[in-house]
């Protein structure tokens, strides 16, 4: 009976076998076409790149928009070369770095010029001292009147030596020391002769002449002093010194042609206007350029416009001269126009040149000889004396 019923279904069972592998193989062929498209697809990487071929090419239109970019870029860079003056500053920066060296070793020492310049004038207060004691002394002896001018104008110079070896004078302090000896000088004489001239005539005594070489003693080293302390507050310039010794000079000119005109009566007493104005004056003009030394250093051609202002000042006074010819008035009176053109001509002469500069501005000053004191070596001392004449 099992074996009837499996000789009934066995062909049914081989049957449904068979069809089982064939559906297996159908399935298995079925399933190898899905790799097929994989080598199918091998065009498909070759067609984008023969149609990527135009892709390269369309940087030809796309090159000027990279070179267009330049364009704005290179007016940049361009532009850069304006804002470089602006670190080029050299201009502003240039005065500063030439002025400040110019003063400090200017300011510092003495220069030779000056130095041999005080070594004169102590020489010559040292004889001038030597004469006034001997005034004093009313020494007659020729022999013993020489030996203090010659010892002093020896010593003081030595002096000055040995001063400025051991603590060199600052600048300017040499000259102005010079100028202080010498313009006290003056004021002595001036002040001496002042007195001389109100007691002419009987009208005082006068004094000695012992008294009036003590005055000049004392007002040259009176003048020394001050120079000195002028010379360090201030440290000048020898066109102040200049610029000082010529406002005296004019006070005492204008003064003495103010007090001529205006004098009245006989001479001798018709000059004692002048020799009290000329005082007067003379101290005035060097208090007056002093003062103005301090805000304005004149340059050697404003000094000499001043003065050529002051003379042709003067001359262009002597105008008013014609005028008295066939007048009663007293022609003495045309010396205010003198005086008062000199005053209006060294105005003019200092407007005209006030902004003007020398070429050495910075430049040391040299008078035009030089005198000099050195020790020597076996003992002593050489004086020596250069320059040109």
């Amino acid at each position: 009976m099992k074996h009837a019923f499996f000789s009934r279904f066995a062909p049914a069972l081989l049957t449904a076998l068979a069809a089982t592998a064939v559906l297996g193989e159908t399935s298995a062929r079925a399933q190898q076409p899905y790799p097929q498209p994989y080598p199918q697809q091998q065009p498909y990487p070759q067609q984008p790149y023969p149609q990527q071929q135009p892709y390269p090419q369309q940087p030809y239109p796309q090159q000027p928009y990279p070179q267009q970019q330049p364009y704005p870029q290179q007016p940049y860079p361009q532009q850069q070369p304006y804002p470089q003056p602006y670190p080029q500053q050299p201009y502003p920066q240039q005065p500063y770095p030439q002025q400040p060296p110019p003063p400090p070793p200017r300011n510092a020492q003495r220069s030779d010029g000056e130095f041999g310049f005080l070594i004169g004038t102590s020489a010559a207060y040292g004889v001038g001292t030597g004469v006034a004691i001997d005034l004093l002394a009313k020494t007659t002896d020729p022999g013993i009147a020489v030996i203090a001018p010659i010892t002093l104008g020896l010593a003081v110079p030595g002096a000055m030596f040995a001063v400025d070896y051991y603590a060199p004078f600052h600048r300017g302090v040499p000259a102005s020391i010079s100028a202080g000896l010498l313009l006290g000088a003056v004021e002595g004489v001036a002040i001496s002769g002042t007195q001389w001239q109100l007691t002419a005539g009987d009208r005082g005594e006068r004094w000695s002449v012992g008294a009036y070489g003590a005055l000049t003693f004392l007002g040259a080293t009176g003048g020394g002093i001050g120079g000195y302390f002028f010379g360090e507050f201030a440290r000048p310039d020898p066109r102040t010194l200049l610029f000082v010794s010529s406002g005296g000079a004019w006070g005492a000119l204008t003064g003495a042609a103010l007090g001529l005109g205006a004098g009245t009566g006989d001479f001798p007493k018709a000059a004692d206007p002048a020799a009290v104005l000329g005082l007067l004056l003379y101290n005035g003009g060097i208090a007056g350029t002093g003062a103005l030394s301090f805000f304005w250093t004149p340059s050697y051609t404003s000094m000499k416009a001043m003065w050529a202002g002051y003379a042709l000042g003067a001359l262009a006074g002597c105008l008013v001269y014609p005028f008295y010819i066939g007048s009663d008035s007293d022609p003495r009176h045309g010396l205010i126009a003198n005086a008062l053109g000199g005053l209006a001509g060294i105005g003019v002469g200092a407007a005209l040149t006030f902004r003007s500069r020398d070429p050495d501005q910075v430049s040391t000053w040299k008078p035009p000889f030089q005198v000099g004191l050195a020790p020597s070596p076996n003992g002593g001392a050489t004086l020596s004396a250069y320059g040109q004449w």
